[in-house]
This record gives C-alpha cells, sequence and structure tokens, in this order.
C-alpha cells in the first residue's frame, strides 16, 4: 500500500514539475501581467500583453491613455505597441527590471481648452489624487517565485524611451475665438529621459529630445528639447528649439490675438527659449522672416511708432539675406494676462530708426523748411528729443 501511495505521489510530482517546466512561459507571462496590473494606472487602456521568455522581451498592444474631461480629442496618447526588454529577479527578493522601451507608431494630442488649460497639466493634477488600489498580485507572485515569506517586491523602471514613426497633433481652443487651431507634426522621432525617484515612486523630471516636421513637409522642420517637471504645480516645464522654414500660416492665429500686424503670407525660422516656473512664464525668442507680406491692424495700433513707421522699421530689422529679423519677450504670472514686449534686436531697430528720423527733422529745421518738421516724426518722440539733437548738432 504504502508503495503505491509513493508511486501515486512521484507521478503526482513529476506532472506537476513537467507541468511547469512546459508552462513556465506562460506562469512567467501571467506574473508580468499580474506585476503590471498591481500598479494600475489612472486612464489608462491596453489591450494585450505578449511575453517572449527566450528574449526577454514585452510586447505591449494598442496602449491608449485617455484625455481628461472637457477636451475635444479621446485619447492623450494611443500607440500601436510598445516594446521593452523584461529581466525577472527572484532572489533574494522580486525584482522585475524593464528597460529598452521603444514605442511605434504613438500618437499625442496636445490641448488646450477654451479657458487656457492644458490637458497635460489636467492629467498630471488629476491622476496626483487619484486613488491607485493595490491589488493582490505582488503577494501572489512573492509566493510563487519566493522562498520565504515577506519578500519585497520591486520594479526598476527604464531611463529612457525612443519614439518611432510618431506624430504629435497640437489643438488649441483658446487662441481663437471661432475655431479650434491645429497644428500636425509628423513625423516625429525623438528620446524621452525619464528621472525616476525610487524613493518617491515619483517621476522628477521627464525630459524629450526630438525633431520632426510641419504636416509631414521635410523643408518645415522643429527640433529641440523639452524639459517637464510634473511633480510641481503648477506644472513647471523647459523648452528651447529651433524651427526651419515654417509658414507663417502655422502661427496666425497667435499673430492675430497677440501682434497689432495681418500676416498675409511668408516663413520663418526661430529659436525659442521658455521656462515655466511654478506658472510663471518667461520666454524668448528670435525670428528671420522670409517673404513677409503684412499689414497693420487698425484695431491694434497704438503701439509706439507703429501707425507711421511700421513699414520703415523693417528696413531696419532686414539683414544681408533681404529677410527680416525680430526678437521678442514673453512674460506671464500665475493665472495672468501674458504680456509680450520687443527684444533688444528690435529695441535697437527702432532705436535707429528714431535717431535718423529726428536727424533729418534736424536738418530740415537747419535748411528753413517751411512746413513744420514735428510732423515727420512718429506720434511718440517727444519734442524734448529735438531739442537735444539741435544743440549736439550745432
Amino acid at each position: 500500500m504504502l508503495k503505491k501511495i509513493l508511486f501515486v505521489f512521484a507521478v503526482v510530482l513529476v506532472v506537476t514539475v513537467t507541468s511547469i517546466y512546459i508552462f513556465r512561459a506562460n506562469i512567467k507571462r501571467y506574473a508580468i501581467n499580474t506585476i503590471l496590473k498591481s500598479f494600475p494606472l489612472p486612464n489608462v487602456a491596453l489591450a494585450d500583453v505578449n511575453f517572449d521568455e527566450s528574449s526577454g522581451r514585452l510586447n505591449l498592444e494598442d496602449l491608449k491613455v485617455k484625455n481628461p474631461r472637457g477636451f475635444i480629442n479621446q485619447y492623450m496618447m494611443e500607440a500601436d505597441s510598445i516594446n521593452m526588454n523584461i529581466n525577472i529577479v527572484t532572489k533574494p527578493d522580486l525584482l522585475l527590471n524593464i528597460s529598452q522601451i521603444d514605442i511605434t507608431n504613438p500618437v499625442f494630442y496636445i490641448e488646450r481648452a477654451r479657458n487656457g488649460t492644458w490637458n497635460f497639466e489636467e492629467f498630471s493634477k488629476r491622476n496626483k489624487t487619484a486613488k491607485i488600489e493595490k491589488k493582490r498580485g505582488l503577494d501572489f507572485i512573492s509566493e510563487a517565485f519566493a522562498q520565504d515569506n515577506g519578500k519585497k517586491s520591486h520594479i526598476l523602471f527604464p531611463s529612457t524611451i525612443n519614439i518611432n514613426n510618431g506624430a504629435l497633433r497640437i489643438s488649441d481652443s483658446f487662441v481663437s475665438s471661432d475655431k479650434t487651431h491645429s497644428v500636425d507634426l509628423y513625423p516625429l522621432a525623438g528620446t524621452f529621459l525619464l528621472d525616476y525617484s525610487p524613493a518617491s515612486h515619483k517621476y522628477e523630471k521627464i525630459s524629450f529630445q526630438g525633431k520632426c516636421n510641419i504636416n509631414g513637409d521635410p523643408a518645415s522642420t522643429i527640433k529641440g528639447n523639452i524639459d517637464i517637471f510634473p511633480e510641481s504645480s503648477p506644472l513647471s516645464y523647459v523648452w528651447d528649439f529651433n524651427a526651419y522654414n515654417i509658414p507663417l500660416s502655422t502661427l496666425k492665429p497667435y499673430l492675430d490675438r497677440y501682434t497689432p500686424f495681418i500676416v498675409k503670407q511668408g516663413s520663418f525660422n526661430m529659436a525659442s527659449d521658455v521656462r515655466s516656473v511654478n506658472g510663471a512664464i518667461n520666454g524668448d525668442y528670435t525670428m528671420e522672416l522670409a517673404d513677409l507680406l503684412f499689414d497693420v491692424n487698425p484695431n491694434k495700433s497704438n503701439i509706439p511708432f507703429l501707425e507711421t513707421s511700421v513699414k520703415k522699421m523693417t528696413l531696419y530689422l532686414t539683414n544681408q539675406k533681404g529677410n527680416v529679423i525680430i526678437d521678442f519677450k514673453q512674460k506671464g504670472q500665475v493665472g495672468g494676462k501674458i504680456n509680450w514686449e520687443l527684444g533688444p534686436i528690435a529695441k535697437r531697430a527702432i532705436g535707429l530708426m528714431v535717431i535718423d528720423t529726428v536727424i533729418d527733422v534736424i536738418g530740415a529745421i537747419e535748411k528753413g523748411s517751411k512746413s513744420d518738421p514735428l510732423q515727420a516724426l512718429p506720434n511718440d518722440v517727444p519734442p524734448e528729443v529735438i531739442d537735444i539733437f539741435r544743440e549736439i548738432f550745432k
């Protein structure tokens, strides 16, 4: 009888060990699924998980991140697939090491609502307060793979994510009162650099370095970097980028809203450096405009020298290639209005224009012009300036 019991036990043991060996890939896959599901992220949907034990490659299919409510697009991000290397270590503790992430055909949606709120700001704000219920997945894995009870389970997050053949759609309902302004940037290629803090279990900084084309046109290119600090409130970020041969029509709603010009045609190159710290924005921009054709907006012609000298001003801003160079600054306080002002290049050009105008007026005075030479001056030049130059040229 004892021999029969031992024989049956041996058969069961062999079958059990054989089953574990045969289905070890399924067990490990289930373990990985359980680990991933034990850290659920709000508003994130995943269609399927495929794991190749021989290569340690994990494939996530059809990933979608839902947009917060109140925005036009359904998603903030969607991707056909995300591939990464996975390594599981069971001793002394259970460790899941994720590395070499590649995202294929992702689409990112950056959107600003009519009230001025950006979707990524709202997403970050809501996810901070979202309650994440911890499931028993890690407990199951610890019991299944660890020899001793009480062993901890850890996840090592990647430091880089590669974007392949991506796209970025920017939708802005705030800048225009009548319709949403959209710009599509593709193909998009680049790398996310993730600064993760294991102690706080938070991403302290997310950086992106990459390049893209405007509407797929290889002649219109943007290259740059952006740093986002997701734990700051309001969200803080820094970006610098260079743009080449971008049609001015891409910026038309912004030009109509923030500048006194009605732009009819042209293209531009731009260098920018923008910092938003705790909601206060400071930006520096330098633009080189080619084939520029514009009019002055009669509803916004109260800027000094604009109503009488804007056409003349472009002559002082024109470089040797015949393009117009202008720089400007962006300043904004937390929750306040954004103010724009001219940069040093533009201010110097205006100064030269004023000096030349004053010299012409003084010359007309010295020649005994019968007409009032003060009429040749822009309206905002005080008569005292003429007195100063008259003393200089005596």
